[in-house]
Formats: C-alpha cells, structure tokens, sequence
C-alpha cells in the first residue's frame, strides 16, 4: 500500500513538473506575440520608432511583434486599452513625453504615471518653431515685436491640443508675456498645410523626418529650437541665445511602456532588448541617427522623465 502511495505521489510531482507547476519557476518570456500599441496615426515619428523597434525586438525575442496604430484622444485611447490588458509583457505601448503627462494633467483620463511601467526610451526628437518662407519675421525677434504690437495677430499651430508644443507656447506666453494663440491640429501635415495655405503664422512642431522635406524644398524654414545647444543638422539658434533660456522642454521623448504591476524580470529582459535596439547599427538607421540617443535611457530614466515632465508643466498645460 505504501508502495501505491509512493508512487502515485511521484507521478503526481511528475505531472506538476511537466505544467511548468511546482519548481516554483516562471513560464520563459517571452512564449507568444507581443502587442506593441502606437497613439498615433501610421507615419509619424511614434509609428516609425515603434515599427523600426517592433523589427528588432521579433529578431532578439524570437517572437512575432504586431504593430497596431491606436490614435485617438491625444494618447488615451491606446493608454486605456494598454491598461486593459494582463500585466504580463505581452501588451506594451510606445508613450509620447511630455504629450502623454500633459494628457493626464489636463484631463480626467483614469490614470497617471503610476498606472504605468516604464521599459525604456528609444528616440528623442527636438522640436522647432517654424515659418513659411514667405513670412516677413525674418527671426523671432521680429516675430516677438509683432506679436506685442498686435496682441491677436500671432497663431502657432501645434499638432495637438494637449502636447509639448502647445505647452510650451504657453510657457512663452506665460513666462516672457509674449500674446501667442495656440491653434491645435489632429498632426503635424496638418500644421504644415495650415502654414503653406496662409492660415496660422508659425507652427511650433517636432523637428522629425516629416519636416524635413519642407525645410530642405525651401517652403518652410526654422525661427528657433527648443533645446539646450543648436542642432548640428538645422541651421537655427535656440531659444535660450535669443532670450527665452527656460524654452528647453519641448524635446519629444518616444520610450515604450507596459501596464503598472508587470513582473520586474520581464521588464528587465525588454529593458536589455532595447538597450540592444539602440546599439544595432540598422536599427539606428531605421530610427534615424540624429534621434537616437548618445545613451541609452533605460526603465529608470523613463520614470523620472515622468516625473520631471510633471514638475516642469504642472500649472501650465492648462493655460492656467
């Protein structure tokens, strides 16, 4: 009888074993395809960062990376389905900074920061306040003087309500007392049709692969950038060195993040395969060079970009 016993209790601790259950040991990640959420519409600089990721993540991790394009509510509506899912690695989503804070500054959204659990950053894209090349403010100077000469005169289109750019061009209006008009769009083409079409002044937007052509066909051309120290590839002044040194935020941090309460260990082997994405000589060329950066921004990074977006536009997203 004891013989019995004995064994059965060895085919059962067999059986466990074989379920993956009784080691104690988790199921390897990843073991299915991975859903990887983008906000915005397809070919933007969101789409092309997370379809030159997706590509490289499906070589590292051995598993399919489906690319689903979510637009919608300035983010949330990708955030919500994000937050939906299982806490297990299998739904990610890329995120917008500081355009996803402000989202939730601003509105009554149903999350914050702490709903989510931050991977890593993949690019980071400048931002520029731009012109039509006809536009007789040869400088923000002479943009600045016109806008305190006529305080309704000048409207900066922004793509988006609730995003860095509209952010900041309160800021100026806040800080330097500069009358500016925030006029959102659903994108930048938007902006640019508006801008070539006469309709707005000047658009404050991201510096990305979409502007470029209208830069280098001469239609557009750049008053200023909101980084720290010029850009080696527009030939533009910053901000600071034209008297607004607190207009250094409007940068875009793209990074990608899993819902709040996703296990540590799975968060650590995306962190590594993102760290690996950014090293990868062809997938820097997919993401473009000049926005990838020097370092690499790992899970920790992006939490206190959170926070910090959060310091630096508490207040002000509004207009308030």
């Amino acid at each position: 009888m004891n013989r019995l016993r004995l064994a059965a209790a060895f085919a059962a601790a067999l059986l466990l074993a074989a379920c993956g259950q009784g080691s104690g040991e988790p199921e390897e990640y990843p073991s299915d395809q991975i859903r990887l959420l983008v906000p915005y519409t397809a070919g933007g600089p969101t789409d092309i960062a997370a379809r030159s990721l997706g590509k490289f993540m499906e070589a590292s991790l051995g598993q399919t990376v489906v690319v689903e394009n979510m637009p919608g509510a300035s983010g949330s509506t990708a955030y919500q389905e994000l937050l939906s899912a299982e806490p297990d690695g299998y739904t990610l989503s890329m995120t917008a900074l500081p355009t996803a804070v402000l989202n939730y500054l601003t509105n009554d959204v149903g999350y914050t920061r702490d709903s989510f659990a931050p991977v890593g950053v993949i690019t980071q894209v400048p931002s520029a306040l731009v012109v039509p090349a006809a536009s007789p403010y040869a400088d923000l100077d002479a943009l600045v003087a016109a806008a305190h000469a006529d305080p309704a005169l000048v409207s900066v289109g922004t793509p988006g309500a609730t995003n860095t750019h509209a952010a900041e061009t309160r800021r100026i209006t806040q800080l330097y007392d500069v009358p500016l008009t925030v006029v959102p769009f659903n994108g930048a083409q938007e902006v640019f049709s508006a801008l070539l079409g006469g309709n707005i002044v000047a658009g404050f937007v991201n510096a990305s692969q979409d502007l470029m052509p209208f830069l280098e066909s001469g239609e557009l051309r750049v008053l200023a950038v909101g980084t720290e120290e010029r850009l080696p590839y527009l030939d533009a002044p910053t901000f600071a060195e034209q008297d607004f040194p607190e207009i250094t935020q409007s940068t875009t941090t793209f990074g990608v993040i899993a819902p709040a309460g996703t296990p540590q260990p799975v968060i650590a082997r995306l962190e590594e395969t993102m760290r690996a994405a950014s090293a990868d000589p062809e997938t820097r060329r997919g993401l473009d060079e000049r926005y990838v950066p020097e370092q690499f921004l790992g899970s920790t990074d992006l939490a206190a970009l959170f926070t910090e977006t959060e310091q630096t536009f508490q207040g002000v997203a509004s207009g308030g």
